[in-house]
């Protein structure tokens, strides 16, 4: 009978685990965790910022918005979108999971991670309220978050946007309307789920006045993850 993988010490990196064939491995370093906090993602971008020498301007033309837009953001003010937090990573040259978790790791072999139940890293999105998973993995080609929506209108989300690569999602709870700007509007309730092309323009909204939560996994197979809103005749 197979032994069951264990413990067998813990190294500065994090804790190295045996398997059942008594390989050992490296579990990824457990990140120090950033504050959580409304803003926190903002006060890294201006840590990043700062940190390399950059102004306001340089990061408003990157987003293509105001430099009083980026200082609200920074300060907490203002809540970032997801299209503007992924063109900032490929300005910056950092992964997304950078964000949010201090040391992150990249994927390598034998390497794994655990995120227990409500111990994900939160932050505001301007499109929904996410639960990054695994934010002490960087350069990764799948992308794990539990997003709650809350949003009724295209409006409220800024319209549809597309990404690279695939996408799974499933809901966890309530009920939302997948929007597609190649099909007609899908109610999903608890339970379902659906895969689906990222690079076809989408959105999510709350099919209810209470908001619903979602697991999503993005599979970017080695490309940037970017969000990319969809042109203005593609918004239906």
């Amino acid at each position: 009978m197979a032994r069951r993988p264990g413990r067998i010490g813990k190294g500065r990196g994090g804790v190295a685990e045996k398997d059942g064939a008594g390989r050992r491995h490296k579990a990824a370093a457990t990140p120090a965790r950033r504050d959580q906090s409304p803003g926190a993602v903002g006060a890294r971008i201006a840590e990043l910022r700062k940190a390399r020498g950059l102004t306001l301007t340089d990061l408003a033309q990157t987003c293509g918005v105001s430099e009083s837009t980026i200082s609200r953001i920074e300060h907490g003010l203002t809540a970032i979108s997801a299209h503007h937090l992924f063109s900032l990573a490929r300005f910056l040259g950092i992964d997304i999971a950078d964000f949010f978790a201090d040391n992150s790791a990249p994927l390598s072999r034998g390497m794994r991670s655990v995120s227990r139940r409500g111990e994900g890293v939160r932050e505001h999105f301007a499109r929904y309220d996410v639960e990054v998973l695994s934010a002490d993995l960087s350069r990764k080609d799948m992308h794990p978050a539990i997003n709650t929506i809350s949003a009724r209108t295209l409006e409220e989300v800024g319209g549809l946007a597309r990404h690279a690569g695939e996408e799974f999602l499933h809901v966890l709870d309530g009920a939302i309307i997948l929007h597609s700007e190649l099909y007609a509007p899908l109610t999903l309730n608890q339970g379902d789920s659906i895969y689906f092309d990222g690079g076809v323009a989408h959105a999510y909204l709350a099919a209810a006045d209470e908001p619903a939560r979602i697991l999503v996994v993005v599979s970017v197979d080695g490309r940037p993850l970017e969000l990319v809103p969809a042109a203005p005749g593609e918004n239906g």
